[in-house]
């Protein structure tokens, strides 16, 4: 079956902040800010560190659910793991935040178990690669849209520019470090257009 992501602002090959929501074995419910990515039709992936509520949720459930949302509470508790019951929907056997724009509930189709040398975070811990089969796609607002934060890293590239020229050294610096992290986040993760954006914003400081 093929869905359309394209209504809640998706498109296949790049990758979106979402909120995952999960239930464990008991009944508790979980979430976890997570990337998440689709590949097109019915498929999507995610990529989790081992050692989260979510993936063990996950991997003994064999499902889970991305809640497309940009409400800025709901983002940060689930990523300090103390989103309360009251954010939830009254579902038992599924966690669904609450008034979520929409929502897709994903049934784990394989999963691969990765290292993590070839990514930006350095250290033990594996990377669970979760590849899934939409099962539904429920759209509660229009407006729903999925945050891809290569648009906020250019919106922090160029307001630190219009800054570039009047600061010192050290603070040319800091904005050029800056520039260089935020493009290898839009060069993983943005379209082709924030991909030229930065690339021609970089362009720009270097001229200084």
């Amino acid at each position: 079956m093929k869905f359309d992501l394209s209504e809640i602002g998706i498109k296949s090959g790049l990758q979106y902040e979402c909120i995952t929501t999960t239930v464990n074995k008991e009944g508790v419910k979980n979430a976890g800010a997570f990337a998440f990515e689709y590949l097109g039709d019915d498929k999507v992936k995610c990529h989790i560190f081992e050692g989260s509520k979510t993936l063990k949720n996950i991997l003994d459930t064999n499902e889970y659910v991305v809640n497309i949302t940009q409400n800025p509470l709901v983002f940060t508790y689930a990523t300090l793991d103390c989103l309360g019951d009251e954010y939830y929907t009254d579902d038992e056997s599924i966690a669904i935040i609450k008034n979520t724009p929409a929502y897709i509930i994903v049934d784990v189709e394989n999963v691969e178990i990765k290292t993590p040398e070839n990514f930006p975070i350095k250290g033990d811990s594996n990377i669970y690669f979760i590849y899934g089969k939409i099962r539904k796609l429920v759209v509660n607002d229009e407006r729903a849209a999925a945050f891809n934060r290569g648009m906020s890293a250019l919106i922090e590239s160029l307001v630190n520019f219009s800054r570039y020229k009047i600061v010192d050294e050290e603070k040319r610096k800091e904005y050029m470090d800056k520039l260089i992290e935020n493009q290898r986040v839009i060069n993983k993760v943005s379209d082709e257009k924030t991909k030229k954006a930065i690339s021609d914003l970089k362009s720009e400081y270097e001229k200084y």
